[in-house]
C-alpha cells in the first residue's frame, strides 16, 4: 500500500469512528443543554489547533516539503484556533455577537481544513516524512471536521 491509501484508510476510519461517537453519545447529551453550554466543549476541541506549527519547526518534517504549503497549513490552523478560544470565551460569557463570531470561526475553521487538505495532496505531503503531523491529520482532522458540523447542527436548531 502506498502511503497515501494508508492516509486515506486512518483518516476514514477516524472520520467514521468520530462520527459514531458523535451521534450515539456526545450530540444526544449536548442537543437540549443551553446554547453557550453545548458549544463551548465543541469549541474547545478547535483550539489545540495550534499543533501543525510543527510543520515550521527545523527537522519535525520532511525539508522537501513546500514551505509556502507548510505555511498555508500551519498558520491557517493558528488562526482557526485562536477564533475557537475568542469564542469559546464569547459563548460562555453569552456576549453579544458570540454566535456571530462562533459562525466566522465555523466557516474560516472549515474552509481551512479545505484548503490546507488540497494543498497538502497536492504537495505530496503524505509521501513525505511529516512527524507528529501525520497523527494530526489521520485522527485529529477528522475529529475537527466532525464537530465544526455539530456546530452548525447547534447553531441552527430551533432553540
Amino acid at each position: 500500500m502506498t502511503p497515501f491509501i494508508i492516509g486515506n484508510i486512518q483518516f476514514t476510519l477516524s472520520l467514521v469512528v468520530y462520527t459514531c461517537i458523535a451521534v450515539w453519545y456526545v450530540y444526544p447529551a449536548l442537543k437540549n443543554k443551553e446554547w453557550n453550554k453545548a458549544l463551548v466543549p465543541l469549541l474547545l476541541v478547535h483550539v489545540f489547533r495550534y499543533g501543525p506549527l510543527t510543520l515550521l519547526m527545523p527537522g519535525q518534517v520532511s525539508p522537501d516539503a513546500p514551505l509556502d504549503v507548510a505555511q498555508t497549513i500551519a498558520y491557517g490552523d493558528l488562526i482557526s484556533g485562536v477564533l475557537a478560544l475568542v469564542a469559546a470565551i464569547l459563548v460562555w460569557n453569552k456576549v453579544n455577537g458570540a454566535k456571530l463570531l462562533v459562525w466566522l470561526f465555523t466557516i474560516i475553521g472549515f474552509g481551512d481544513v479545505v484548503v490546507a487538505s488540497a494543498k497538502g495532496i497536492g504537495a505530496g505531503l503524505l509521501d513525505m516524512d511529516m512527524g507528529f503531523n501525520l497523527y494530526i491529520l489521520n485522527f485529529y482532522v477528522p475529529m475537527l471536521i466532525v464537530t465544526n458540523i455539530m456546530i452548525v447542527l447547534l447553531l441552527i436548531r430551533k432553540k
